[in-house]
């Protein structure tokens, strides 16, 4: 991963959650969010994920919107009051207008790019 300075260590002091179903994509993820100095936790499912929100402080909260069952609308609609969560979505179906007026923060697609990743999540993190 070649270096971007303006964004490496800018995670430094955050706690990410990441909700995932796919094993693969929360193990690439976590490295590139641990990369940039973020302190991160994650979970396959979203009833584990609210779990684990209500157990340990999170600044920003990370959600496959494809979650069985509507996890990610579910969480985002129980902790979206309280900190930031980001939309990762797949499909069209799942698109920024539906996921912003759900009461995502923001919304990336993916597979997502590492920098843009590290900054969308540090910009969402001073906000909260």
């Amino acid at each position: 991963m070649a270096r971007e300075p303006d964004v490496l260590k800018a995670l430094v002091g955050v706690h990410v959650l990441i909700v995932d179903g796919d094993a693969a994509a929360r193990a690439l993820l976590e490295s590139v969010l641990a990369y940039c100095g973020a302190f991160v936790t994650s979970s396959a499912t979203a009833r584990d994920g609210l779990a684990y929100f209500h157990r340990k402080p999170t600044d920003v909260v990370l959600a496959d919107v494809t979650l069985p069952d509507a996890g990610a609308y579910q969480l985002v609609r129980e902790i979206g009051a309280r900190v930031p969560v980001l939309a990762l979505a797949t499909g069209e179906g799942d698109g920024p207008d539906r996921t912003l007026a759900a009461g995502f923060h923001g919304h990336l697609r993916k597979p997502v790019d590492p920098w843009e990743l590290c900054r969308v999540v540090a910009g969402l993190a001073r906000k909260a």
